[in-house]
């Protein structure tokens, strides 16, 4: 399953930097032709760089409810649920080791 993440992780990375270096390569060809103004490029490419934060935050979180459904569907715990449960492990055995203790000392 790490190796998916891993995957997973290094296509977007790889499509991100594609991406970036098709947007410079496009406003600069832009600037050279003199369709845009130095500062409406800047603009421009500002724009492009927010819509593909916008993307990349949806992406994250499209992903993340990917692998929660994976771990769902496979009956995995979270790691949220994990650590509620230790806390209920712990929480039971402080009580049955004071019992233990009461039980000792009432003897």
């Amino acid at each position: 399953m790490a190796n998916l993440l891993k995957t997973g992780f290094l296509l977007g990375l790889g499509a991100a930097v594609s991406s970036k270096e098709k947007v410079d390569r496009y406003v600069d060809d832009l600037l050279a032709k003199g369709k845009v103004t130095p500062a409406e490029a800047d603009e421009l490419y500002q724009n492009f760089l927010k819509r593909g934060e916008e993307t990349e935050q949806d992406w994250n979180r499209r992903s993340k409810e990917r692998v929660r459904d994976f771990l769902k569907d496979f009956d995995l715990v979270t790691k949220e649920e994990h650590d509620a449960l230790k806390v209920q492990l712990e929480a039971l055995e402080n009580r049955l080791s004071a019992l233990e203790n009461q039980q000792h000392r009432d003897i």
